[in-house]
């Protein structure tokens, strides 16, 4: 590519013919894209997306959607992805195994899916006007802008790397971002060639601000900015300064809130900062060490993606000698990035985008929760895409028509392959089970599939072949309090109770933040009788997790079942803050303030009970017995037929409504 020039009139916009290729490559796109991700609807949550979603209170109220969980999970800091995943929870049907409301995966894949799309659609058009622009139409006048246009467009889309940000829910984050990214560009290279520049610079730096509520990645998009002004508009980062000052500042202005989310969040750096990361410490030099190995490896992947890997777990290299060859590589590239910033803007530009959107993650800051990960490369591989259609077109304009058709049919192969091979790729997420045997299969060092594995197999009752697993991934990894804790909870499930609790104890040694820990081994101690002592274990988890819901209702239960009613009701309304929508926790509280003889409250949370679940038989029992006590002797009569309905055999139900009955006029 040339160097650019400074370009003294904005360029036109495509006109006719070239609006109807625009027009032709959006729908051929959507097509793709559709036949490459359309078996990608049913996949279940899996990992993060449980967190994120099916124990996600926060999605549950409009109201709280723009409040993330602040526990260091892929929501934290990220208002816009919780805010899209409470739309597609008010909109969901039940999970067809759990029941639960606002769970059924459809909608949830079809907006991941959607937000692809968008990205897709804006990359093709800003690669289109791009090569239309003042610095490159000389080069890519008439079709052939738009032809190599659309197919970057379309190998970027269909490539089998993209499925850990599309398939995967959770990484809708980077999906998100990705598209609030590219629209930010794209309403640049609009609102320069527009004698209205600010109907586009508008929504471009509303999209800014939108990707920085989506994930922290989106912080160079201000730079790239001006980088791309500099580069394809104005010839100089002084011209682009002067003429759009008032936009790169508006962008720059997003950088407020990405701090504010950043710090605000608190939890946000449970997921970034120094640790442990599997057996070695994690460093700053560690984990860059790590990261030269992934990127080359990102980098192998977008040419040949024969091996991708949902999970590549936590582990980090603590020896500069293992990566030596790939340092040099990325040293190398890095370099001829610099150099090409200078001497060929364009190329530079291309090689900036790959390493400023992948720095955030993949540099010196450590993500400990998974120090590789695939849906990394989600944009940076829009420049690989964009690099290897200019290269190819650059082939061909030097060796001529037979070379142009050669590598115009190796594209629409490429595609097509690529596009086979990502439809392939969604079978591993049909199911949990598929996905982490995939996983340990091909990383069976991998301490966290295992685990996953083994939470997959415990999920379908398969108790052995869980246990094996949860084994495996303590023995590659000992010090795994998770692995500890969900060990616990299936031997909890197989009622070898004190097995349980012994790992529980251990796993709440090894991560003394761990709620969850002590909430189970509440559980357990309030089963044999150890009462004071399961009070202080759930008690700790509440303090380590206020919010925590099941915790908080258990310890009002036990409390109540001590006698110590107004305790009870208490903690239930600490519970039903936590989860509105939690109705064992409003018929439990129903209960308590019918034991201290509050019955108009307790009617009134009965009834929220049996509106969020109405096949709730106790609560349809309880609520009988405390109409009775109110004095309305048919409603309670027909709240206990509903109950023995509901459960003919519930002898105690049915004892109930015939005293009532007998008493009836």
């Amino acid at each position: 590519m040339p160097a650019s020039t400074a370009a003294p009139t904005p360029s036109p916009s495509p006109a006719g013919g070239q609006c109807a290729i625009g027009w032709i490559g959006a729908a051929l796109l959507t097509l793709a894209v559709l036949a490459a991700w359309g078996n990608s609807f049913y996949g279940p949550f899996v990992l993060d997306d449980l967190p994120a979603i099916a124990d996600n209170p926060t999605l549950r109220s409009w109201s709280a959607a723009f409040s993330p969980p602040n526990e260091g999970q892929t929501v934290t800091g990220r208002p816009l992805v919780n805010l899209s995943f409470a739309l597609n929870h008010a909109f969901a049907a039940p999970d067809p195994v759990t029941g639960r409301t606002g769970e059924g995966v459809f909608g949830y894949h079809f907006l991941n899916v959607a937000i692809h799309l968008g990205a897709a659609l804006a990359l093709f058009g800003l690669v289109r006007r791009t090569l239309h622009g003042p610095v490159l139409q000389s080069r890519f006048s008439g079709a052939t802008g738009d032809l190599l246009a659309f197919a970057a467009a379309l190998l970027w889309a269909v490539h089998p790397l993209q499925t850990g940000a599309v398939t995967y829910i959770a990484q809708r984050a980077e999906s998100l971002c990705a598209l609030c990214y590219l629209l930010t560009l794209y309403c640049l290279a609009r609102g320069a060639a527009s004698p209205h520049p600010w109907r586009w610079f508008a929504p471009g730096v509303i999209a800014c601000f939108a990707g920085m509520a989506s994930k922290e990645v989106m912080v160079s998009a201000p730079v790239l900015a001006l980088l791309y002004d500099r580069t394809f508009v104005a010839g100089s980062f002084g011209q682009a300064l002067r003429r759009r000052w008032s936009y790169i500042s508006g962008l720059a202005a997003s950088w407020l809130l990405l701090i504010y989310l950043v710090v605000g969040s608190g939890n946000r750096g449970a997921t970034a900062g120094f640790g442990f990361s599997g057996n070695h410490e994690i460093t700053s030099w560690t984990y860059l060490l790590r990261q030269c190995e992934a990127i080359v490896q990102y980098l192998r992947l977008s040419v040949w993606p024969d091996r991708l890997v949902s999970d590549y777990g936590f582990d980090v290299i603590a020896e500069p000698a293992r990566v030596w060859w790939q340092g040099l590589l990325l040293l190398a590239l890095f370099g001829t990035t610099l150099w090409a910033l200078w001497r060929r803007p364009a190329w530079g530009f291309l090689g900036l985008w790959f390493f400023a959107i992948l720095a955030p993650s993949s540099s010196i800051i450590p993500v400990v929760t998974e120090t590789a990960a695939e849906h990394r490369m989600y944009l940076p591989l829009a420049a690989l895409a964009v690099a290897a259609v200019l290269a190819a077109h650059a082939l061909a304009r030097r060796f001529g028509r037979t070379l142009t058709l050669a590598l115009a049919a190796a594209g629409l192969i490429a595609a097509a392959a690529l596009g086979a091979a990502t439809h392939a790729r969604n079978q591993d997420y049909q199911s949990a089970l598929s996905l982490w045997q995939d996983v340990v299969r091909k990383r069976p060092g991998n301490a966290r599939g295992h685990q996953e594995l083994a939470l997959a197999y415990a999920r379908l009752g398969h108790l052995p072949e869980s246990f094996a697993e949860y084994r495996e991934a303590i023995r590659l990894l000992p010090d795994y309090s998770k692995a500890h804790h969900n060990y616990a909870s299936a031997l909890a499930d197989a009622g070898q109770n004190d097995a349980a609790l012994a790992e529980y104890i251990l796993a709440a040694r090894l991560d003394p933040h761990l709620a969850e820990a002590y909430y189970g081994a509440a559980n357990i101690l309030r089963t044999q009788g150890h009462l004071p002592q399961a009070i202080a274990a759930y008690t700790e988890a509440v303090r380590l997790k206020p919010n925590f819901a099941p915790a908080l209702n258990n310890l009002a239960n036990l409390l109540g079942d001590l006698g110590r009613n107004e305790e009870a009701v208490t903690d239930y309304e600490l519970a039903i803050r936590a989860e509105p929508a939690y109705a064992e926790a409003h018929a439990n509280l129903g209960n308590a303030l019918g034991r201290l003889g509050r019955l108009p409250e307790a009617i009134t949370h009965y009834e929220a009970a049996l509106q969020l679940k109405p096949d709730f038989v106790d609560a349809h029992m309880n609520f009988g017995v405390v109409l009775f006590m109110s004095g309305r002797k048919a409603d309670a009569a027909r709240q206990l037929e509903i109950a023995v309905s509901l459960d003919p055999k519930n002898t105690e139900a049915r004892s109930r409504l015939d005293a009532i009955r007998a008493q009836l006029p």
